[in-house]
């Protein structure tokens, strides 16, 4: 089968492209199948007209379309050249089957064209994202009448497909509510291990040590970990956990990894400070993902929770997969895809709510724990075996035969 993956953006700040559709397309093409990947990388403009084929599958940067600009509507007329140009190639090509990558903006104005097309080849929608009201564009800065705009493209996009796949049970429960006889599969994000070819997990837990006295912590101190975005928990429930975890524990210090959208790692950083606890905090920013592994092996507890809101029980955050695989503990939330890779007691620990101070019991209750390396050994287990892509993608051929059989009866 030739199957081209229409992704709705570049690989360098969001994880969709390279985290989640290129490994899927990796692990159709391990199964004999031939796959072609689609890229409009106007975030990532290096890449334009770029192409590379990764393990066997062929990877198609567009080129860069003529009045590219930075206010709104020439932004829409960037996603609306290069929606052009995808479906272009899609004709070219004559593929049986489009995966198309998040109903909005580029991809989302793609599938509506190819939809349009009296013969067409079979299209599956991917979900990812709650990408409307309420959802992910709570996230994000944008004006009212995109968010409409995007949630108009959403709900149109899942009338226009003869198959889903669905990042996670909220979006699946989703899809099947307007599915009417179309098929839903339930495709979390997974572990490919090509993706960690850059991670030497011997070499940073032997020098655990060196990089723990690097930043400045004692024999007895527990390092806990927060690998955030700054999406999943807002700077003021971070705030409350952070002062809940120092107060219960002398020992405990903190190293945040990451940064968000809108600088607030700045905001954080101010309220610990003025708190007191600026000594028992440090900020290492965004880290080249291969220098990831150091830190990681320096921890000994990681921290995920997630608010109960829409947005964050739609998503599945492939930073759970990263901890992990590198054997770091995780204390997270029972908010929705959270728990299909956290098992409490077993595969990491999951407070009984969304609340700072629930999480800190959790977190308390990891440092202490006996078991920790049993957890780790169990983590890791569970993402290379039972959640890579390899695993996660059994029934994928048989559910993009139905679409295409569903797109040449329609």
């Amino acid at each position: 089968m030739d199957v081209v993956f229409l992704a709705p953006f570049g690989f360098s700040s969001k994880n969709t492209t390279g985290r989640r559709l290129l490994p899927m397309a990796r692990a159709f093409v391990a199964k004999g199948h031939r796959a072609r990947v689609i890229v409009p990388p106007y975030d990532q403009p290096s890449l334009y007209g770029e192409s590379w084929v990764d393990c066997g599958v062929e990877v198609w940067c567009l080129k860069r379309p003529k009045f590219v600009g930075h206010s709104l509507p020439a932004q829409m007329w960037t996603h609306y050249r290069l929606a052009q140009a995808s479906v272009k190639l899609v004709e070219e090509w004559a593929p049986d089957l489009v995966h198309i990558f998040k109903p909005k903006a580029v991809s989302g104005l793609a599938q509506l064209f190819i939809s349009l097309r009296s013969k067409r080849p079979g299209i599956v929608l991917d979900l990812d994202d709650w990408e409307g009201r309420g959802g992910w564009s709570v996230n994000e800065d944008y004006s009212r009448i995109l968010v409409e705009i995007f949630d108009v493209q959403e709900r149109a996009g899942m009338r226009r497909c003869d198959a889903f796949t669905a990042a996670s049970r909220k979006l699946e429960r989703r899809a099947i509510s307007v599915a009417k006889g179309r098929d839903v599969m339930h495709v979390p994000n997974g572990f490919d291990q090509s993706a960690y070819a850059g991670w030497d997990l011997e070499k940073a837990s032997a020098e655990r040590d060196v990089v723990r006295g690097s930043l400045g912590l004692d024999p007895a101190d527990q390092l806990v970990l927060i690998y955030t975005r700054f999406f999943d928990y807002d700077v003021a429930r971070w705030v409350e956990l952070i002062c809940s975890i120092a107060a219960r524990s002398e020992t405990a210090k903190f190293l945040v990894l990451g940064a968000g959208k809108f600088g607030q790692e700045t905001s954080l950083s101010d309220a610990v400070k003025d708190r007191g606890l600026s000594r028992r905090i440090m900020f290492m920013g965004w880290t080249q993902f291969e220098s990831l592994p150091s830190f990681l092996a320096a921890s000994d507890v990681a921290l995920m929770p997630m608010a109960n809101n829409l947005a964050n029980q739609a998503k599945c955050s492939p930073r759970f997969v990263d901890l992990m695989y590198a054997g770091v503990p995780v204390v997270t939330t029972p908010v929705g895809e959270a728990t299909t890779f956290i098992t409490d007691g077993l595969t990491g620990y999951v407070a009984e709510t969304d609340q700072p101070n629930s999480v800190s019991v959790a977190v308390l209750r990891a440092l202490a724990d006996c078991d920790g390396d049993t957890i780790r050994e169990q983590a890791n287990l569970r993402v290379c075996k039972e959640l890579s892509w390899s695993s996660l993608t059994v029934g994928l051929l048989d559910l993009y035969a139905r679409a295409v059989e569903r797109a040449g009866t329609g």
